[in-house]
């Protein structure tokens, strides 16, 4: 007798395909891709401990801005305005830079 839940599932087994993996944060930056606020927030915890957080900022016309956030989880200095992180990723890109530069080799 044919296996019942194998007839079911051949016509599914066939549909199935792979989904793209986004490369890490570290790899992204290397390559100079778009990150995302959790993408760069997480490459900028791995090289120097601080982190980004979106916020709002009024005096923006999107009310969107991104807080800097030190290890001990303090906010530091005012709001960067502005749904894209490319100032904040200049100010700091100089850090980041000099800690992959530091741990090549490492899991960065």
């Amino acid at each position: 007798m044919p296996n019942i839940s194998a007839l079911i599932a051949a016509p599914f087994a066939a549909l199935s395909f792979a989904l793209p993996v986004r490369p890490e944060p570290a790899a992204l930056w290397r390559a100079g891709e778009w990150m995302t606020c959790a993408e760069f927030s997480e490459l900028l915890c791995d090289c120097t401990g601080w982190t980004v957080k979106p916020g709002i900022y009024p005096d923006d016309p999107d009310g969107v801005g991104h807080w800097l956030i030190d290890p001990s989880g303090d906010r530091q200095g005012d709001i960067w305005p502005g749904p894209d992180l490319d100032d904040l990723q200049m100010w700091v890109g100089e850090r980041i830079d000099e800690a992959l530069s530091a741990a090549d080799g490492c899991e960065f």
